[in-house]
């Protein structure tokens, strides 16, 4: 792999058959990388957990990847309704999808995506605007 590897990804809404193949492919690089195995089930996770969130609330997007020696970063901006209160929306089991939602029938939608993501970062950076969308930055560091 070269100093610098960059990928974009197109995230399809509603695409629940493809959730994780993002994921999986950063998950693969880092692997090719013999990037220690707890630091790529962190990525993994935090990235997975990212596509859920586009997929789920958000109308697709897309997510960015760059991938150097020492550092994965990831941007995901997304086609959504923006969210109205950011801070609230970082809670643990806050969420907007209805508990009926079939959405929650799958157990998906919970509410737990930002704090896992925020979890297995080593940073995270949230942009929202209503009506606008919304846009996540977050680094994990790999050495």
């Amino acid at each position: 792999m070269s100093p610098e590897t960059s990928m974009s990804y197109v995230v399809s809404p509603s695409d629940f058959l493809s959730a994780g193949a993002v994921s999986e492919d950063i998950k693969t690089k880092l692997s090719e990388m013999n990037i220690d195995n707890e630091i790529i089930r962190k990525a993994t996770l935090a990235v997975y957990e990212t596509e859920l969130n586009m997929i789920i609330h958000a109308n697709g997007g897309l997510i960015e990847a760059t991938i150097t020696p020492e550092l994965l970063t990831i941007k995901a901006e997304d086609n959504g309704p923006g969210i109205a209160d950011p801070e609230l929306a970082m809670n643990d089991g806050y969420t907007t999808v209805s508990p009926d939602s079939e959405v929650r029938a799958h157990g998906i939608g919970n509410g737990r995506g930002f704090s896992k993501i925020r979890k297995c970062t080593d940073s995270f950076e949230i942009e929202t605007e209503l009506g606008c969308g919304t846009t996540i930055t977050f680094e994990i560091y790999l050495s």
